[in-house]
């Protein structure tokens, strides 16, 4: 009783209202994940920036296998080494477009990527390689554009540019 010692006020509407939310979902724990339903299908989107992903990473192995093979030249070295942080950086910039439930599966980190091993050849051969690589990315990404979202499309159209600049630097630098 309340000091008055009239019976107590019934509880604001609010506080029951709460309470109800609150059995409800506890109920719905009970069931599990189940009650909530299946878990919605990846959207395209997301695929096609997880095979984005993949492709930077696979850049990036091969650009460490030919600094690697030409570890010895200092100019070509010069030359690659500022591409490669390039790749990099786009890495980096396409991850953090990637958003992914907590269950589902990340993206292979770069350890995971096996490294290609630089063709037989020398110097003109994996420079070629290289090139072949960036033009075959640029490629894939454009292609790619009509199935993103616009501020995405935005970066995978910026990094296929920096793809399509790398093929002229490498090109230029491959000739005797």
């Amino acid at each position: 009783m309340a000091k008055s010692g009239h019976p107590t006020a019934a509880p604001p509407r609010r506080v029951v209202l709460a309470a109800a939310a609150a059995g409800s979902v506890l109920l719905a724990g009970c069931k599990g994940l189940a009650a909530l339903g299946p878990a919605p299908k990846t959207g395209a989107d997301v695929a096609t920036l997880t095979e984005a992903i993949a492709a930077e990473e696979m850049l990036i192995a091969r650009y460490d296998a030919a600094l690697a093979a030409l570890s010895g030249q200092q100019r070509i070295t010069r030359l690659l080494t500022p591409i490669l942080a390039e790749h990099r950086a786009h890495l980096d910039r396409l991850r953090t477009r990637l958003i992914q439930p907590a269950a589902a599966p990340a993206s292979p980190s770069p350890s995971a990527t096996p490294t290609p091993a630089p063709p037989p050849g020398g110097r003109r051969q994996i420079l070629a390689d290289l090139v072949a690589a960036e033009r075959a990315a640029a490629g894939r990404l454009t292609g790619q554009l009509v199935a993103m979202p616009p501020a995405t499309a935005q970066l995978m159209a910026s990094i296929s540019a920096s793809e399509a600049a790398h093929v002229v630097v490498l090109s230029q630098a491959g000739r005797p």
